[in-house]
């Protein structure tokens, strides 16, 4: 049992925005509960006795065994202790790489992927796929962790075509924040389902935990691959493609001469030739196929192709039934019946996210609707976050409030500016201090705080130095206590 949780552990540890965009870095140490650390010392299972010993060590050490770097746009995670490598992620180009610093080398590399796996043992088991299980968000906890009040979410492992392998009950903690924006990389894509960072996972007692949480200055070279590292290209041979889920009692197998995939039942039954260099997830009653020379296609349920792979590049939306496509370098939306929506003329395209996508325009960005029709024009830098009819835009230094049917700002310049989950206030900051204000711009809570967050069940986090304790206040600025549920 501990050996398995011990190994997802382990794998888990081991995996252009202009310069005044937020940053935020996290650091993360190996958790590990009373309970767990008494049982080890006291075990003579080899696991346990390997828990101890790399907590020990870690302890000693006293250095984050992973570190992230992340805003909406940039995801850096770097790892150490149990050998070194970086993973740079570019979420508005897709982009992403793995760098091992030892070898000064990189390869190309999915943002994330949650295809792990399964190795079953006489009594065990080591690591399986998350593709096809729950994740839940739980009402009504809390924990704070490094300061930032936390959201519980549930990884249920207990996948029933796996139940001979995977004990009853087994289940992933999620601890999250809204206030930072949502961290995945290597092989955690369920962490994508997150509305914010992860800042605790484990089970069993064991797991990884944020230490720290701070703001730092926008650098762009840590998102950038140095120019002395090598492109190491892994052909499809060295990677085994075979019985991967994809939803719908399917599964991948592989070519071995071919090294191209297919598709078959649960009791092997071939459905598909092995024609594709790859096959992502159904979502709902599609999934994207590229042929084995790259280009995209789709099939639907019944693996009929119900658009050819003729595609520079094809992704579902995860909100709606949409599909974000490239055609001669620019980006449209259309159904998978090909019905367009939005026309291939934007340099990018995000998915929908609350009846809205971001789009750009040579170095500007905009929103368009559901119907395709452009509700702010791609006349700004960034817009950083938006809700309901109202957005945040960042120009040059400052932030401001824009109203997304009149296109006009309804506040002044601001050196930061945040939604702040409560009664239509904003978290802003002028003069190097943080206070909130309304929509309409009238303070509401004085801008005395070194540093305040985001509102999350009415609570918010704020420093009024830098040194200082860390302090909770409700929406009316009024400091308040708040019970740290563990």
């Amino acid at each position: 049992m501990y050996k398995s949780i011990f190994t997802l552990l382990l794998s888990f540890v081991t995996l252009h925005l202009c310069a005044q965009e937020k940053l935020f870095k996290i650091d993360y140490k190996l958790s590990l509960s009373e309970a767990l650390l008494s049982e080890a010392d006291s075990s003579t299972e080899s696991s346990l006795a390997m828990i101890a010993a790399l907590a020990a060590a870690f302890a000693e050490d006293d250095k984050p065994q992973v570190q992230a770097w992340v805003n909406k746009d940039f995801i850096r995670v770097q790892t150490e202790g149990l050998g070194e490598n970086i993973q740079i992620t570019n979420r508005k180009t897709g982009e992403s790489y793995i760098l091992y610093p030892s070898m000064q080398t990189y390869t190309e590399a999915s943002d994330a992927t949650d295809k792990l796996d399964i190795q079953a043992t006489e009594d065990d088991f080591n690591v399986f796929s998350t593709a096809d299980l729950d994740l839940q968000f739980i009402e009504g906890r809390s924990k704070t962790i490094a300061g930032i009040p936390c959201k519980l979410a549930i990884l249920d492992l207990g996948n029933p075509e796996y139940e001979d392998i995977i004990p009853e009950g087994a289940q992933l903690e999620i601890w999250y924040t809204e206030t930072l924006p949502s961290l995945y990389w290597g092989e955690y894509a369920y962490l994508k389902k997150l509305p914010g960072a992860a800042l605790y996972i484990g089970a069993y007692g064991m797991g990884i935990e944020a230490s720290s949480v701070n703001t730092v200055a926008f650098d762009a070279s840590l998102f950038e691959v140095p120019e002395e590292y090598e492109l190491q290209d892994y052909s499809s041979a060295d990677y085994d493609a075979s019985d991967i889920p994809l939803g719908h009692d399917l599964f991948t197998y592989q070519d071995e001469e071919s090294s191209l995939i297919g598709i078959k039942d649960a009791d092997n039954n071939i459905i598909t030739p092995a024609k594709y260099s790859g096959i992502y997830e159904f979502v709902e009653d599609y999934a994207v196929v590229l042929s084995a020379d790259g280009l995209y296609g789709l099939i639907n349920a019944e693996t009929e192709e119900v658009i050819p792979c003729t595609w520079d590049y094809l992704q579902l939306d995860g909100e709606q039934p949409y599909l974000i496509f490239s055609e001669n370098s620019k980006m449209g939306i259309m159904t998978p019946q090909q019905e367009v929506i939005v026309p291939a003329e934007y340099e990018y395209l995000s998915s929908f996210n609350q009846g809205y996508a971001t789009f750009t325009e040579g170095t500007k960005s905009g929103l368009i609707n559901l119907k395709g029709e452009v509700v702010l024009p791609a006349t700004y830098e960034v817009i950083s976050e938006y809700v309901q009819d109202k957005a945040i835009i960042l120009e040059g230094d400052l932030y401001h409030l824009v109203d997304i049917k009149s296109n006009k700002k309804s506040t002044t310049g601001y050196t930061y500016l945040a939604f702040a989950n409560e009664d239509n206030l904003l978290v802003a900051s002028k003069n190097e201090k943080y206070g909130y204000i309304s929509y309409a711009e009238k303070e509401v809570i004085p801008f005395k705080y070194y540093y305040a967050t985001p509102f999350y069940d009415g609570i918010a986090t704020v420093y009024e130095t830098e040194d200082g304790d860390i302090q909770y206040i409700n929406g009316k600025g009024e400091t308040v206590d708040v019970a740290t549920e563990w």
